[in-house]
Formats: C-alpha cells, sequence, structure tokens
C-alpha cells in the first residue's frame, strides 16, 4: 500500500476538520424577526403592513365584502434553530374574500428582518416572495376545493436570498423557506391552497443550511487518496 509524504498531511487534516466542523454545527439563537410586505404586482388598492393582531397584512382588490391579502404572525423571540432541521418561522394567514376581477395581486414580497445571537452580522434581511393565484369562482376549479365552495385559490414562494449568509463559529448560514404545514412540520409542501371566504392559516417552515465549502482541486484529489 502507498503512503502519503509528511508534507500532504496538513491538507487531508484541513479538510476532514472541515468535515467534522460542519457535522456538529450548534443551535442557532434568533431574538428578532420583524415582518414587512412590499413590492406588490398586479392587482389594485394595496394597503402593506397593517397590525392585525399578531399578524403583518398585505391587503389588495376592490371588495364585495372585504379585501382580499396575506398575513405574517412570526415565531416568538428569542427562539432556538438547529442547522438542518426544519423549524417553524412564522404562520402565513389568506384573507382570501370575493374581490372583483383583475384587482388580486399575482405576487408579493415578503421581508424579514432577523437579529442572530453571536452572528456576523447579527442584523440580517431575509426576502420571499409569495405568488398568488386567486382563481374566479365559477366553472372548473384548478385545485382541491372543499364541495360546494367557489373555487380555492393557490399560494407557492421563492427565496429571494440564498445567496445571503451570516457565520457563527466560523461557519456560514443562510436561511431558506421550505414549505407549509399544518402538522408541526412533519410533512411539508411547496404549495397552500386555501379555501374561498374567510381567513385560512398555515405554518410557513423553513431551514438554516450551511455554506459549502469546496476545498482546493488538489485537496480533492488527497481524499480520493
Amino acid at each position: 500500500m502507498k503512503t502519503l509524504s509528511k508534507l500532504v498531511w496538513p491538507a487531508v487534516f484541513a479538510a476532514s476538520a472541515l468535515i467534522s466542523i460542519n457535522a456538529s454545527a450548534a443551535p442557532v439563537s434568533f431574538t428578532a424577526n420583524t415582518p414587512t410586505w412590499s413590492g406588490a404586482v398586479g392587482g389594485s388598492n394595496h394597503v402593506y403592513n397593517a397590525a392585525n393582531g399578531g399578524f403583518t397584512d398585505i391587503r389588495w382588490g376592490t371588495p364585495l365584502s372585504a379585501p382580499s391579502g396575506l398575513g405574517f404572525n412570526p415565531t416568538d423571540t428569542p427562539f432556538v434553530a438547529n442547522p438542518n432541521v426544519a423549524f417553524k418561522l412564522g404562520d402565513l394567514r389568506h384573507y382570501n374574500n370575493p374581490i372583483n376581477a383583475g384587482t388580486a395581486a399575482t405576487s408579493v414580497n415578503l421581508g424579514l428582518a432577523t437579529t442572530v445571537a453571536g452572528a456576523a452580522p447579527a442584523n440580517q434581511n431575509f426576502s420571499f416572495q409569495f405568488l398568488i393565484d386567486e382563481t374566479t369562482n365559477s366553472g372548473t376549479c384548478s385545485y382541491p376545493t372543499t364541495p360546494g365552495n367557489p373555487c380555492a385559490d393557490r399560494i407557492t414562494f421563492q427565496n429571494l436570498t440564498l445567496d445571503q449568509f451570516f457565520t457563527i463559529a466560523g461557519i456560514n448560514y443562510t436561511l431558506a423557506l421550505i414549505g407549509f404545514s399544518n402538522d408541526s412540520g412533519a410533512t411539508t409542501q411547496s404549495y397552500f391552497d386555501s379555501q374561498e371566504g374567510g381567513s385560512n392559516d398555515i405554518g410557513l417552515y423553513a431551514r438554516l443550511t450551511e455554506a459549502t465549502q469546496v476545498p482546493e482541486p488538489g485537496s480533492l484529489a488527497l481524499l480520493g487518496l
């Protein structure tokens, strides 16, 4: 069996140390989460960032009774999240009320100003986009709908700041939405079907993901050996 020379071991040790550090990443503590809505696309009569109990709302549309919209109620801080494990970021609410055709927003952005204990920098602003398909309330429904009700609407999301990181103990992290769930995150799905006529809530789940650090080509060759 061939052996490595003494000059090679430092590189192998450094790569091995990186792997073990990532495997034992410590919990991360969030001490503040403040939501802000912005950037509505489409529709009319946008009203941004109204307080509604614990929710911060955005509303839109010409209502028949009340406007439609979204609200977000972040998980109370402080709370702790483990890297690479799903956690509840907060509750999303859809105000699904009948509005005039053509007055619904098709997408809105949610900004989340966070403070992370011990991070550099500690203050972060993550952004997410929610896509809203407010369907017509007649004809064949596009999404699963409660029998006897008008057609349900569907909400999906996109992460806008996956290239943004903060650092704790030499490890880089980013925050990403992973899905909606009403079962404490045991299962998540990439969409939220909201029934017509009222306010519908669902948990919004996220994950702290470690940044991938790619070793130098020489180090990869040594690890192969």
